[in-house]
């Protein structure tokens, strides 16, 4: 059996023409790709191995991504520069490196370390000024208390408050009182992070958004809707600072 020796993190993005891959396509052309490249990733020991690959998140279809993470697992020692010329050489099309860390090999597995998630969402249906507010009004909540589908005929209900670490309106900065001068239009972008929780529902940007338009006693469009970022738990707490400092401010 191969030993693994190293373990490369690897933030990426997903653009056209990738969007139309669900998560099992995108392990699979990942996969092929990797082989084709000969980078010696470990395989797994299962009765059909795979290669060590693993996502922090999966991506879903039609969702671009600007800074996802994935875990790789090789047999050999490879710098910086050369497995990062493999990997473009390797990527499926629409996927792009963005940045490599060499992470200590007995280090948690990803899906354990994701701690949040950004996202950037541009709605139709109310100007930024009503969106900033219904937003203050969201953080200023002891509790949002949402219904949740967890199977055909399960609903679990949870507190989506302390799931929103951070809530920004563009063109308003973080959503905070003075903004009745902004200009009334229909179409407006927000920017969430969303805390990934172990122990509950994750933060998901379709709640926040049908919280907003109840808020507003409205009906949101999605238009588009963009995974920014993946957020690592030894990142959460300096993400919850910058949040409570611009609450404060």
């Amino acid at each position: 059996m191969v030993e693994p020796v190293q373990r490369w993190r690897i933030a990426f993005r997903r653009g056209s023409p990738a969007l139309d891959l669900g998560p099992p396509e995108i392990t699979r052309a990942w996969a092929a790709g990797l082989t084709a490249a000969r980078i010696p990733v470990v395989m797994s020991a299962a009765a059909t191995p795979r290669p060590r690959l693993t996502f922090a998140a999966p991506l879903p279809p039609g969702r671009a991504a600007e800074h996802d993470l994935a875990d790789l697992i090789l047999s050999e020692r490879w710098s910086l520069w050369r497995l990062r010329a493999a990997l473009e050489a390797a990527l499926p099309a629409g996927f792009e490196v963005v940045e490599l860390y060499d992470v200590w090999l007995g280090a948690p597995a990803i899906t354990a370390m994701l701690g949040a998630m950004s996202h950037r969402a541009t709605l139709a249906g109310a100007a930024p000024v009503e969106l900033a507010a219904a937003s203050r009004g969201l953080l200023a909540a002891d509790r949002l208390e949402r219904s949740r589908a967890t199977g055909t005929e399960r609903r679990i209900t949870y507190d989506l408050r302390p799931l929103i670490l951070q809530l920004e309106v563009d063109g308003c900065g973080r959503a905070r009182p003075g903004l009745d001068r902004e200009p009334a239009v229909a179409r407006a972008t927000i920017r969430m992070v969303l805390r990934t929780s172990s122990d509950g529902p994750p933060g998901r940007p379709d709640e926040v958004i049908l919280a907003l338009g109840e808020a507003i006693d409205r009906q949101l469009e999605l238009v588009e809707l963009v995974r920014e970022r993946a957020w690592t738990t030894d990142e959460v707490p300096t993400l919850v600072k910058l949040a409570t400092r611009g609450t404060e401010a």
